[in-house]
């Protein structure tokens, strides 16, 4: 090899494995320091994007879950509102139960239909003031959070209609009862002026015994929906939340850094530098060997 002063390939061959060696440093520094394996597109283009879209899919399945606690909340509140409900047909039965008995005079019966009118009327209330966050939740469709299908639509899955309906088309005030399930007619069982059942007579109060059970049995059958619904959102949490472990564990095999092949990185890194470092300067000792010979 020639002994030139202009070109000192030598040190130019360090100076490119010093920058190498640098480098090679400065992404394992950054990967200890982040705790990530991919900090820019340019680490790994490719897994870059595939652990976005995990990472996606994590965020909407929490967000998922909280959208399933919170109708589970709805249904439990709404549920709980029904119940109530239930307790005053029931009572309502009693009285007409005891209205359908000859030994009470009319008189008696004003009292006993005093008080129906009263339940009637905690019907109507509880269906138009059951709400959750101030919207209403039993008065019908296009009330509040029940849509104009008349359904609540929770949005539990972390992609596009993954959804949950329940239907609760059908207000459940005495009037809207009235008209969708039927039974007593106005004057003969059903007071329409004031919205109660009628059992100022024997007659009506036996036309009403002979419906009744059909307005209990349908707020029934809503409270055992609402039911099958909270058992079936606790089923969804449940099986998302095995969903996030394991995307989380996918995003982390791409995305994590391995510690231990990058404190190794990192100490290789150092000791090129140091030992690169060192040959340059020799390297750039070269030229005096010129300088000797013309001395």
């Amino acid at each position: 090899m020639a002994l030139s002063l202009q070109t000192n390939l030598a040190s130019i061959t360090s100076q490119m494995d010093l920058t190498k060696a640098t480098h090679k440093g400065e992404s394992a520094t950054k990967k200890l320091s982040s705790g990530l394996r991919i900090n820019t597109a340019a680490d790994d283009p490719a897994n870059l994007q595939i652990s976005h879209k995990f990472t996606s899919q994590i965020n909407c399945l929490n967000r998922g879950n909280r959208n399933s606690s919170e109708g589970d909340a709805v249904a439990t509140l709404a549920e709980g509102a029904l119940a109530e409900s239930c307790t005053i047909l029931q009572r309502i039965r009693q009285l007409s139960i005891q209205s359908a008995n000859g030994i009470y005079s009319s008189a008696d019966r004003v009292t006993m239909q005093n008080e129906v009118s009263e339940l009637c009327h905690e019907l109507t209330r509880i269906a138009c003031k059951t709400t959750y966050g101030g919207a209403q939740v039993l008065n019908g469709k296009s009330n509040g959070i029940i849509n104009d299908e008349g359904k609540l639509s929770l949005q539990v899955g972390a992609n596009a209609n993954t959804t949950i309906d329940v239907d609760l088309s059908v207000s459940f005030t005495m009037k809207s009862m009235q008209d969708h399930l039927g039974g007593v007619v106005d004057g003969n069982g059903y007071d329409a002026a004031n919205e109660t059942f009628d059992i100022s007579t024997m007659d009506k109060a036996q036309n009403v015994l002979g419906s009744i059970d059909t307005y209990i049995a349908y707020f029934d059958s809503k409270r055992a929906e609402l039911g099958a619904l909270s058992n079936r959102l606790e089923s969804t949490i449940r099986n998302q939340e095995q969903g996030i472990e394991n995307h989380s564990d996918t995003r982390s095999r791409i995305q994590d850094a391995d510690y231990a092949q990058e404190s190794a990185n990192l100490v290789s890194a150092n000791i090129m530098q140091n030992a690169t470092a060192s040959m340059m300067t020799q390297a750039n000792a070269f030229p005096n060997v010129v300088a000797n010979l013309l001395s």
